[in-house]
């Protein structure tokens, strides 16, 4: 593969394809190896990798049409590179909206503009969030 990245097609994360080979994170098919963010993400490929695959050959046929040249505008770039909101993307925003936003802050925007709107119920405090604002000893009530 010409690239050193490919997206986990489970959450769209980008994954570096040697750190995730170091890390027993890929899996080989004859066609090509994919590469995975955790274990959990590289389970579920694994179990129906008919359901991810058509994810990763538009992001490849995506990626092969930039390193082509091909004329796009830095608007569409923007907007091609960014994940489906799905239930998974909304389920991350509701677990951890700090860490969903240090990869997609497009898609924070979107769905903090949603969530001003009332079209959906407010999120929590994200762990790391939480993580970073406790500064007191950590009860267990």
């Amino acid at each position: 593969m010409a690239s050193d990245k490919i997206i986990d097609p489970v959450c769209d994360m980008i994954v570096d394809i040697a750190e995730a080979r170091d890390q027993g994170l890929t899996l080989e098919y004859p066609d090509r190896e994919y590469a995975f963010c955790s274990s959990s993400c590289q389970a579920k490929f694994a179990n129906d990798p008919k359901a991810y695959v058509p994810k990763i050959e538009a992001w490849l046929a995506n990626q092969r049409d930039h390193a082509d040249g091909a004329a796009h505008t830095e608007d569409r770039r923007a907007t091609a590179a960014l994940p489906e909101i799905d239930a998974g993307v909304r389920a991350w925003y509701a677990s951890c909206r700090c860490c969903l936003s240090d990869a997609y802050p497009q898609v924070v925007e979107v769905l903090d503009r949603e969530r001003a709107l009332g079209h959906h119920t407010p999120v929590e405090v994200g762990i790391c969030e939480t993580a970073e604002t406790h500064t007191g000893p950590v009860s267990n009530d």
